[in-house]
């Protein structure tokens, strides 16, 4: 799979992205505000994960690796996974490597998954979780048009502590009026 954006690829991780995917996975940046900083065996996991879910059919989880379109330098990642079919919610998930934030990349990469969701798997709503000390996240939901549903109290331990969790959620509804 892939989806071409203004500066950015989405595309299916291959087996030659093992040591980019350990490097995002494994930042100390990147994983701050999750529960717990993955092992190399957590790491070779996932990535085996990201790379079967390639291959199934029907696809209910993606986990593409985002790239800079003119070089092909892999930037970070984002996924969607189909949380509910019944009511067709999909949640999408994003890291980028700290060396690219700031840069559009993010938002940029959540805009086209969030297009392919709404256009190509018909969904009605996207969620997005986040830690609620990660401003940078919570900003990014906010940029590119998700509304906060609320604050899940305590629902992640992270750092030896307990933390709330931000939900997101962008309807379809929201998604045409933003694009027409």
């Amino acid at each position: 799979m892939e989806i071409i954006g203004e500066r950015i690829q989405l595309r299916d991780f291959t087996g030659s992205d093992r040591t980019f995917f350990g490097e995002l996975e494994g930042h100390e940046l990147t994983t701050r505000f999750e529960n717990h900083k993955p092992d190399a065996a957590q790491i070779q996991k996932d990535f085996e994960a990201a790379l079967s879910h390639a291959q199934c059919k029907p696809r209910e989880h993606f986990n593409l690796i985002i790239c800079r379109t003119a070089d092909n330098i892999p930037l970070g990642g984002v996924s969607l996974k189909l949380n509910w079919s019944e009511i067709r919610e999909w949640e999408i998930g994003w890291a980028l490597h700290p060396d690219y934030w700031r840069q559009g990349y993010a938002a940029e990469a959540v805009r086209l998954m969030t297009c392919y969701a709404f256009e190509s798997l018909q969904a009605h709503r996207i969620v997005a979780y986040a830690n609620a000390d990660n401003i940078r996240s919570e900003n990014l939901m906010i940029r590119v048009g998700m509304i906060k549903d609320g604050v899940l109290r305590e629902t992640r331990y992270c750092n030896q502590t307990w933390c709330d969790e931000l939900i997101y959620s962008m309807l379809e509804r929201d998604w045409v009026q933003l694009n027409l």
